[in-house]
């Protein structure tokens, strides 16, 4: 059985596939043994990315990209579940876009994240610079370990109007709160320039590209599974997380699921305009190209 350490995001429907067959051990069904570890946030995330801490993983464009900088260390092997954003800008009633949020808290959960990078792009879409709002990192100032309960917790708690969430957490906010999704950027921003990434230790892409590839498949035949059996493969993980209901489980695979790229996935274009977004934001240099990043295994 081959042992592989697997990085993933924070809690959010998109690593719920691969959890619940790491979990049941289906992995073993593909020769693999694999270990999860899921990160309070993205700069979480791109700390051990820089450290090198796991063989494989999934993760949003602008945490690997900036932390994979100048290193031999990973290369993207495909786009994973989402060549999209699965972020929303959700708010509370009488809130109807971000602009008129000026001079409120807007909350992310920390800044050298997705939902920052994606809160920075929509500003800019709506002729406003995150100066014009008061940009709120919820995760630097909560004793929560799970994003989402932060936000629910300042839901009811009243602290802000507005914030990105994702699933499961937004259709928690709106059955339990009556907010509203005011930017589903699944949707807004097409085409796409931002995805979450598979990336793999490019020694092992060299040294075994076939477990690399065994591992890669079983991740999109978790996916596929849960799509076929939400009630025992997605919904269970709502008794993990107070105040989710499988309900909102359902919503949110009704919302997203849709979406999921289901198979392996090198989208040049795709690609490209991600380098494009992240020279925008000064993530990496103006010289940067992603094309130094990308090992596709065929």
């Amino acid at each position: 059985m081959e042992r592989i350490r697997w990085g993933n995001p924070p809690v959010g429907l998109f690593n719920f596939p691969v959890e619940q067959w790491a979990a049941t051990g289906r992995f073993g069904d593909y020769g693999v043994e694999l270990t999860t570890h899921t990160h309070l946030t993205g700069q979480e995330y791109g700390a051990q990315i820089r450290a090198g801490a796991y063989d494989m993983g999934q993760i949003g464009t602008p945490v690997f990209l900036p932390a994979a900088l100048g290193s031999d260390e990973y290369a993207v092997i495909s786009i994973g579940l989402c060549n999209y954003a699965p972020f929303y800008l959700v708010a509370a009633p009488g809130v109807g876009s971000l602009a008129d949020c000026r001079g409120e808290p807007v909350i992310i959960n920390k800044r050298w994240t997705c939902p920052g990078s994606l809160l920075e792009w929509h500003a800019r879409q709506e002729n406003m610079a995150l100066d014009d709002i008061q940009v709120v990192e919820l995760m630097a100032r909560t004793s929560f370990d799970n994003y989402g309960m932060a936000f629910v917790d300042g839901i009811e708690r009243q602290d802000f109007r507005a914030g990105i969430l994702y699933e499961p957490y937004v259709s928690l906010a709106e059955r339990a709160y009556g907010w509203s999704v005011l930017a589903a950027y699944p949707k807004l921003l097409r085409p796409a320039n931002y995805a979450i990434l598979l990336y793999a230790r490019r020694s092992l892409i060299d040294r075994k590209p076939d477990l690399v590839q065994r591992v890669m498949g079983a991740y999109f035949d978790a996916a596929t599974d849960a799509l076929a059996h939400v009630d025992t493969a997605l919904k269970p993980f709502a008794e993990a997380f107070p105040k989710v209901q499988p309900m909102d489980i359902e919503k949110s695979v009704e919302r997203e699921a849709g979406f999921w790229n289901r198979g392996e996935l090198v989208d040049r274009d795709l690609l490209n305009r991600v380098q494009q977004e992240l020279i925008h934001q000064h993530l990496v240099p103006d010289d940067y190209q992603i094309a130094d990043y990308v090992q596709p295994l065929h």
